[in-house]
């Protein structure tokens, strides 16, 4: 008897190393997680162990919900959860809201997304990393796709130092892909690509690197955003034979980076291809019940209908799109979408209609103005926050082991610190603006561009693309002063400011120099182009008409270009300088490239 009681207890701990070893598996290598877990289904089956069976049947339906049937793996996982629940295993109940949770989201579902999960934030803390990690990206993609990115970007570094105890390059591709998405959502594209990047080196250290198309996806669309077209079709390219990857990386994923290629091929005028390989992004998106990512399909199906000169077609598929708005907040689509619903009214001539497109895109375009930054600076201060948090924790912990008063501290020192950290957001986010804007234009100052520029010319070094400089002085802009009177003058500030503001692409920035003096930085243009563009907002300025009855207004501009003109900062503000004082000298009113 005490022999069979061994061999059973040693099947049992096989069982339980199988089941977790079919867990972690799902991201890395879900074809093997599934084996494993058939194997302890029946195994458990055939030993009457109905936990252990459950625990397979857990990684069984997260297989099916990624790679078949949606509806079964909700069926699934619901009568899961209840036999958890009944038998009050807390880690199976996790694990079974984990799978309810995800399929809510696909759903556009993402309150009951996050609802299902936020219950078990405190057990996360002593719970195992592979579920604190999932657990807590599933809880920051819910939150950001709730609009809330401050508490996504929260639940995403929770998740980031899970995922790093495990040494799971896979896991670890997965969270950075996430954050790397949570930033272009917010307009930080350069740290969106440091984390995708990050993502692409942990993909190529796993066994079978399933991961990769889907931080592929992520990263061409990031290169996409900032109009690096040719970068986006180097990083798709190694993975357009799906055959060989959507078994491992899932129907969704799949059909998300098949819009991606889409996109991409539809950058390049290659309507055909973008057309066949938006078919098959459609149907899977469909099948999938991923609202986002047939949301993204639409979209992309509208640039291709539209560039094809299907007008009618594009608007159907960019309506389809906007249908689909309020069950997801991703701020990229509620810019873009109404954006291109713009365009394509426009092009058929409805122009009440293209009105209030444009003007849904404004709102939206205006809400997220300086998004990026602060998504910059949140980065920093969630670590800080995030540390010092988990410190608190820790004393807090080793006093409750002295005696129950310290229970009552513990749960003082979290109410405090939260209230600490609210604060302390608030007045950091207030400081750093009133820092890096002029209070007049409401534009970015000399020290932020001090700052941005540095950091836009590293980017375009390691992209491989060149950078404008663009400095605008106002002509004879101190006899307005003196004939009209400072309100006067200050009004001209403000609405060339408005004027640069407006017509400036995402990744650009306008920054008042100093007095009458404005910079602009133009990320991916050549000098030709940015000549041309310069001289579009000297044309525009030109037909401004004021209140005080004063039109007519002009400003004469010079342009450097990195890295023809330099490749420091310092350099390029020199060169454009110099090219600015030539076309003062030459009689103003006009835009002059460096070095001629």
């Amino acid at each position: 008897m005490k022999h069979l009681s061994t061999a059973k207890a040693t099947e049992l701990a096989e069982l339980d190393r199988l089941n977790a070893e079919a867990w972690h598996s799902q991201y890395g290598d879900p074809l093997h997680g599934r084996e494993l877990a058939e194997q302890v289904r029946l195994r458990a089956r055939a030993l009457g162990d109905a936990r252990r069976e459950a625990f397979a049947r857990l990684t069984l339906a997260s297989y099916q919900m990624r790679h078949g049937d949606r509806a079964l793996a909700e069926a699934e996982f619901h009568a899961l959860k209840r036999q958890f629940e009944q038998s009050g295993d807390l880690l199976g109940q996790m694990r079974a809201s984990f799978g309810i949770s995800a399929l809510y989201g696909r759903a556009g579902r993402v309150e009951e997304s996050y609802a299902e999960l936020i219950c078990y934030l405190a057990d996360l803390n002593d719970a195992d990393p592979v579920d604190a990690t999932m657990i807590f990206n599933a809880l920051g993609a819910s939150s950001v796709d709730a609009g809330q990115l401050d508490e996504g970007m929260r639940h995403y570094y929770r998740a980031l130092r899970a995922a790093r105890q495990l040494d799971s390059p896979d896991h670890l591709a997965l969270v950075l892909s996430n954050l790397g998405d949570a930033q272009h959502g917010a307009g930080n594209y350069e740290d969106a690509i440091r984390f995708l990047v990050e993502a692409d080196s942990m993909v190529a250290r796993s066994r079978l690197a399933a991961l990769a198309p889907m931080v592929a996806s992520n990263l061409a669309m990031c290169q996409l955003a900032i109009g690096a077209h040719e970068a986006a079709y180097e990083t798709i390219s190694p993975y357009l034979d799906m055959n060989a990857h959507t078994v491992r990386i899932g129907r969704s994923d799949a059909a998300f980076f098949q819009a991606i290629a889409a996109h991409t091929f539809a950058a390049h005028s290659d309507w055909q291809q973008a057309r066949a390989m938006l078919d098959k992004s459609l149907q899977s998106a469909e099948q999938s019940g991923d609202v986002k990512v047939v949301t993204h399909c639409f979209w992309v199906l509208g640039l291709v209908e539209r560039g094809c000169g299907h007008l009618e077609e594009a608007l159907a598929a960019l309506r389809e799109a906007q249908n689909r708005l309020d069950q997801q907040h991703d701020p990229y689509y509620q810019i873009q979408i109404p954006r291109e619903l713009a365009r394509t009214h426009a092009a058929l001539g409805q122009w009440h209609e293209a009105y209030i497109a444009m003007e849904r895109y404004q709102q939206y375009y205006q809400r997220i103005q300086g998004s990026a930054a602060r998504a910059r600076t949140q980065m920093t201060q969630i670590q800080s926050e995030l540390s010092e948090a988990e410190r608190e924790r820790d004393f807090a912990r080793v006093k409750q082991a002295e005696a129950e008063r310290a229970r009552a501290e513990l749960e003082m020192l979290n109410r405090e610190l939260a209230a600490k950290v609210v604060e302390i957001e608030r007045l950091q986010e207030q400081l750093r603006e009133q820092a890096i804007r002029d209070p007049l234009t409401d534009l970015y100052n000399r020290r932020y561009l001090q700052q941005a520029l540095a950091s836009e010319l590293q980017l375009a070094e390691r992209r491989h693309y060149p950078l404008c400089v663009v400095l605008i002085d106002l002509d004879h802009f101190k006899s307005v002063n003196d004939r009209h009177g400072h309100p006067v003058g200050d009004q001209v500030l403000i609405e060339l400011a408005n004027l640069l503001r407006a017509n400036i692409r995402g990744s650009d920035f306008a920054c008042r120099f100093g007095g009458e003096e404005f910079c602009l930085v133009l990320s991916d243009i050549g000098q030709e182009l940015a000549l041309t563009r310069t001289q579009s907002l000297l044309a525009a300025f030109s037909a401004l008409q004021f209140c005080s009855g004063l039109s007519g207004q002009t400003f004469s501009a010079g342009i450097a270009q990195y890295p023809l003109h330099g490749r420091e900062a310092q350099a390029l503000l020199r060169v454009a300088d110099q090219a600015l004082y030539r076309a003062k000298a030459a009689g103003r009113n006009q835009v002059l490239l460096g070095g001629h």
